[in-house]
């Protein structure tokens, strides 16, 4: 069997439109908790992660040397998008990044 191409998108992988996330570091690893904060999907009542009314939809965890390496290729990625299509909002971002 030939190994898989990695440019190709794998359509059968199942797509997740998170709209949140949680972080968390550790000695090794970043864990990045993709969220959904639809409370219309939970069950009346319930609350997810620190009394909220979200849902985790997946987890990846990855090696924080590649945590790091990612940093400077979303920062060129989000940069050329808004030169094309102008600034994404993102509440919270100028007082995050000064830290």
């Amino acid at each position: 069997m030939p190994d898989p191409d990695p440019t190709q998108a794998d359509h059968d992988l199942p797509r997740m439109h998170p709209s949140s996330l949680h972080l968390a570091s550790g000695p090794f690893a970043v864990t990045i908790t993709w969220l959904d904060a639809d409370p219309t999907e939970l069950p009346e009542g319930q609350l997810g992660p620190h009394g909220s009314p979200v849902r985790a939809i997946g987890q990846t965890v990855i090696p924080l040397g590649m945590a790091k390496a990612m940093i400077p290729l979303l920062v060129k990625m989000i940069a050329e998008y808004e030169t094309k299509f102008g600034q994404i909002p993102s509440p919270g971002f100028d007082e995050l990044s000064k830290d």
